[in-house]
């Protein structure tokens, strides 16, 4: 080795040292086990690891590292020696066996050139020996590599897509050859954030407990440029419970202006505007200033965590909060593929520094290698590690969600009246009542619906007035199901037919996941309104990636809906200059530039917004179909047209028009096919006086027509000989084209015209088009204060009502106010259709406003200052549920308990801790589907943060309900099962809940839930009894039944288990 002097080899020691530093603390960043006290989402479950991934990080990591380094010194010095050896023989033979020294070949052999070469070859080689071992300069040189690496793709959480092809900021994008391809930053990822589901933050300070709820949310912007910040949420919003040693703090996401900003948060020295470090130091300090709290924990919360920190402990975790709830999150679909693709550019750009070939720069090809293989190979195992991590959140994110809440909506009039007394005693649904309707209420100033009671008579008399069955025990729902009627008394055979819309609590993406099997190429019409990307709506995205958070977003959602899709479907988007731009862009990705069918202009604004140069007063709504050559559209209808078909015949009312083209543009010299004689019957006429056609000349068929004009000039028909033949009949009351004398005595031959319909223009104009008409519609209803700037139901509507008709579903999945099912249920109102929809939203309004709004909408069409005016409602039945959430499936990863042994290189580090640890330890997880749990299926529960539609559930002291799983409901979904009927009975003191329903091949299926023992052994006289009871009763009940499924042990000899199938489709 070369010697080094003591100040340069201290100094390559201080430098590696540091660069094995600052790798750790971003591999502790990469890994989310940065905070050890946060015990949400990710960071929860790597919690759980973290002494272990500490370890790799730590000890097996850097061990690996410096083994590699072994590894390709020995290869060089290895390789070296060879080559120094058949050298040094070349020279024995050459020139005798002492001919080399110490220094190389000896001064008289050097003279000649070919001795020279010699001599230069072997001293380059021996120093090549020298400095085939890894300095700690080039240690420190990979490790600053990894580091700069995967710094590049990470920031605040996520990794980002950003393809780089050179140094300096230089991005590839790929690219196979379109003529127009839209890229985004996000392209590869999973857009899961929302702010509309914000959540709670909980860490513990030695033996107290620190727990930050959100307790209000602002649901739509209120605009003007006001940005969305968090407040603590009252005078009262931090309180500490000395029993409990817990400190809750209450927060509230409300619009600021920069002025309301400013005064509330001072800014730092040297800036105008408050930053974000400001807005969370004084929220730390409107914390601390809470009554109660003991010394002992401020001190504590106004200390760092660790010596590493930058930050005491209060406020790293409210910026930990805020952060989460007003960040978008990402999931890379495949972060190993892209990793490992980047890697390869950054070695070929970063390593081997190709612009250095050929100039003063340049190295050793041999060092470029030995470098690039030392990274690659590190650089793998940690892309290995990261991609199993990101890989198990996909699976979380991509599995179907469980149904947690489910209730149902109806009219009265589909209720039997046995029933009755028991929906009278029940307190809670008279008191929606008299919130919903005013019914109760005492007479006074505002009209009121109820007399001196609300009895029987009263109901009967109320079809319209509508149950919710979250106001009933489970009991009651299962036997009103199982006896629905419909309004005419008739019992409901078809329960899935009956229900005319279905509502889900859900995050977008993971509702329209669960409705695939069900759904799938059904839906006529989706109608979306998604947030508009202003900067100061609901959506939320990181900092200098607006659009491509908001593209992620939409691109995914789109590709979901498209398979629920029928072929002539159209979907409908509402839009503006914001992401107009993009979304046409993204549409033509999804759907196809040939499906691209219209861009509608609407008048929105009728002053505009004149804060602009230009005060602009349009939205669009982007119109694409599925597949155009089997799109479908209908027209809209006329308004007063019975005045103009003032004729009638046997078929309808009609009016005429000439059939000859009267354009002088066309005639029989550009339209030949178009001229052709037609022959009239003269002896044959109706009370108008209309003759009968034909297109040959016949015996009674004896007088020609040809298509002249009034100067005898040739013109043409406007029908060919074809469609012509279709539409005539020797009764001229019912033929479609007919002659008729003139006064010239010539006949003229005349199309009926029926047609009471027309094509809607690409500009919509009208006034029930504005927005303020959707704000004044909501006001009416009484729900104006919740909900803001809603789309009027008359544009949805119209949207509907051109892309759909009778029995055919229509889709939102930006539910928002419900806008789309009140202009469904408008429409079923005035063309008595039934056209079923499905709403998905996430906002707590989905509770405080859609249902209301349906409700309203069911008992009254006419509503004044909140109170309806009228009784004419109508019949309709919905159901609701809420799903499963991804941060509710990171909340119930459960470990199972193991010896507690990992092997200790970072080889079996790879294949334990993420594919073992994170796979088969939580495969048991109340999430992930625990099978065992299913043999008490009326008990399975998840742990979820909710405040609204589970007030019944008790609250622990972390802020989570243990919330029972609507297990029957959400096997429905997985099947795609049509539910006709659902029974419950009894036997042996078991509840039996059985479903019975159709699955998308058109086989019947019988489905049983009840408690099974979980060990048959000792129960088989239990288990005689039950497949007795299955066989002879439910079967006999349901005999079309091609598939059985049961839960648990069963001994029916038709049963299959439904464990592997729920778990199989669940995809947990």
């Amino acid at each position: 080795m070369i010697d080094m002097d003591p100040k340069t080899a201290k100094h390559q020691e201080e430098r590696l040292k540091r660069h094995k530093q600052q790798l750790k603390q971003k591999l502790a960043e990469l890994f989310q086990i940065d905070s050890p006290d946060l015990d949400f989402g990710v960071y929860r479950i790597m919690n759980q690891k973290r002494d272990e991934i500490t370890r790799f990080m730590d000890k097996d990591l850097i061990e690996a590292v410096d083994a590699e380094f072994g590894k390709y010194d020995k290869e060089s010095r290895t390789q070296i020696a060879s080559e120094l050896k058949e050298l040094e023989q070349t020279i024995r033979n050459t020139y005798g066996d002492d001919a080399l020294d110490v220094n190389g070949l000896k001064e008289e052999y050097r003279k000649a050139a070919k001795g020279k070469e010699l001599h230069e070859k072997w001293q380059h080689l021996r120093r090549d020996a020298e400095e085939a071992s890894m300095s700690d300069l080039q240690k420190a040189e990979i490790f600053a590599h990894l580091e700069e690496f995967f710094s590049r793709y990470y920031k605040d959480g996520d990794f980002l897509s950003l393809r780089r092809y050179a140094a300096n900021e230089k991005y590839a994008v790929p690219y196979n050859g379109e003529e127009v391809l839209l890229h985004w930053a996000n392209k590869d990822q999973y857009y899961i954030k929302t702010d509309r589901f914000l959540k709670g933050h909980g860490f513990d300070v030695g033996s107290y407990r620190v727990l930050f709820e959100v307790v209000q949310v602002e649901g739509q912007s209120n605009g003007n440029g006001k940005g969305r910040y968090f407040v603590l949420a009252g005078d009262d919003a931090v309180t500490y419970d000395e029993e409990k040693r817990l400190l809750t703090a209450r927060f509230a996401q409300v619009p600021l202006s920069d002025d309301d900003l400013l005064s509330r948060f001072p800014p730092g020295a040297g800036r105008q505007k408050p930053n974000q470090d400001d807005i969370v130091a004084g929220l730390v300090a409107e914390v601390l200033q809470g009554h109660g709290i003991p010394k002992g924990l401020i001190d504590a919360l106004q200390t760092n965590e660790r010596d590493t920190d930058r930050n005491p402990r209060l406020y790293k975790h409210v910026m930990s909060f805020t952060k989460e709830n007003t960040s978008d999150f990402f999931i890379h679909k495949d972060l190993g593929g892209f990793l490992r693709q980047e890697l390869d550019f950054y070695i070929k750009n970063e390593v081997f520094r190709l612009d250095d070939l050929g100039t003063e720069n340049e190295v050793a090809v041999e060092r470029y290698v030995k470098r690039a293989k030392v990274l690659k190979s590190i650089a793998h195992r940690i892309i290995d590690f990261l991609a199993q991590l990101e890989d198990f959140q996909k699976t979380l994110w991509e599995k179907k969600k469980f149904v947690i809440r489910t209730g149902y909506c109806m009219t009265l009039d589909h209720v039997p009246e046995e029933f009755y007394p028991e929906i009278l005693a029940n307190e809670r649904q008279l008191a929606e009542w008299l919130s919903l309707y005013g019914i109760g209420e005492a007479k006074g100033g505002q009209k009121t619906l109820a007399g001196d009671r609300v009895d029987e008579a009263f109901l009967q008399s109320h079809p319209y007035l509508v149950i919710d069955t979250a106001f009933f025990d489970k009991d009651f729902t299962d036997r009103l199901l199982e006896h629905l009627q419909h309004p005419d008394g008739t019992p409901v055979e078809d329960l899935d037919e009956a229900i005319g819309g279905l509502m889900i609590k859900s995050e977008n993406w993971q509702a329209l996941n669960l409705l695939q099997e069900r759904y799938r190429e059904q839906v006529k019409c989706i109608y979306i309104d998604p947030p508009y990307n202003t900067g100061n709506d609901e959506f939320i995205y990181r900092d200098n990636y607006q659009h491509s958070s908001w593209l992620s977003m939409m691109g995914d959602r789109l590709q979901l809906s498209k398979p629920l899709m029928h072929n002539s479907s159209t979907i409908w988007i509402s839009n503006d200059d914001n992401e107009n731009f993009e979304i046409i862009n993204l549409l033509y990705g999804v759907f196809g530039e040939k499906n691209f069918f219209s861009e509608i202009i609407v008048r929105a604004n009728s002053r505009g917004q004149t804060y602009k140069p230009i005060a602009k007063t349009h939205e669009y709504v982007s119109v694409f179909t599925k597949k155009d050559d089997e799109a479908e559209f209908f027209e809209l209808e006329k308004s007063g047209v019975s005045d103009d078909l003032n004729m009638s015949d046997e078929i309808g009312n009609f009016n005429i028009r000439e059939l000859r083209n009267r354009n002088p543009k066309f005639g029989k010299h550009n339209r030949p096919n178009l001229f052709y004689p037609v022959y009239v019957n003269p002896n044959i006429y109706d009370h108008d006086g209309f003759h009968p056609v034909y297109l040959s000349k016949e015996k009674d068929y004896c007088v020609e027509v040809l298509p002249l004009n009034s100067e005898g000039m040739e013109s043409c028909w406007r029908w060919g000989k074809e469609k012509l033949s279709r539409n005539t009949s020797e009764n001229p009351l019912r033929s479609n084209i007919v002659a008729k004398q003139k006064r010239t005595g010539e006949f003229g031959i005349y199309e009926k015209y029926r047609k009471t319909t027309y094509k809607p223009k690409s500009i919509w104009t009208e006034n029930e088009f504005l927005t303020e008409t959707g704000t004044i519609e909501i006001g009416n209803i009484g729900l104006g204060t919740l909900f803001s700037f809603p789309k009027p139901s008359s544009l949805i509507m119209q949207c509907v009502a051109l892309s759909s008709k009778e029995g055919e579903v229509v889709l939102d999945y930006f539910a928002g106010s419900g806008t789309t099912a009140h202009a469904v249920l408008n429409l079923q109102k005035e063309d008595d259709s039934n056209r079923p929809y499905i709403l998905v939203e996430i906002g707590d309004y989905f509770d405080s406003v859609i249902i209301p709004r349906i409700e309203k909408v069911m008992f009254s069409s006419n509503w004044k200052d909140g109170k309806p005016q009228d009784t004419d409602g109508q019949s309709h039945i919905f159901k609701y549920m809420e799903l499963e959430q991804y941060e509710d499936t990171l909340n119930n990863i459960e470990f199972l308990d193991r010896d507690g042994h990992v092997q200790a290189t970072i080889f079996g580090m790879s294949d334990y801790m993420l594919r073992y640890f994170l796979d088969v330890e939580t495969r048991e997880s109340p999430c992930r589907l625990n099978v065992d749990r299913l043999a008490t299926p009326f008990a399975y529960t998840l742990r979820v943060r909710r405040d609204v539609g589970f007030d019944h559930v008790p609250v622990d002291e972390d802020g989570f309900r243990e919330v029972t799983v609507d297990l029957v409901e959400t096997f429905n979904y997985l099947l795609g099962l049509h539910v006709r009927r659902r029974v419950v009975r009894h036997q042996g003191g078991l509840i039996y809940r059985i479903v019975h329903g159709v699955l998308p091949d058109g086989k019947a299926v019988t489905i049983v839930w009840r408690n099974s023992p979980k060990n048959p052994v000792g129960h088989e006289q239990v288990l005689e009894a039950d497949a007795a009871f299955i066989t002879d009763e439910i079967l006999r009940e349901f005999p079309d039944t091609g598939v059985l499924y049961v839960n648990g042990h069963c001994f029916a000899p038709r049963a299959t288990p439904l464990e592997p199938e729920f778990k199989k489709r669940m995809g947990a």
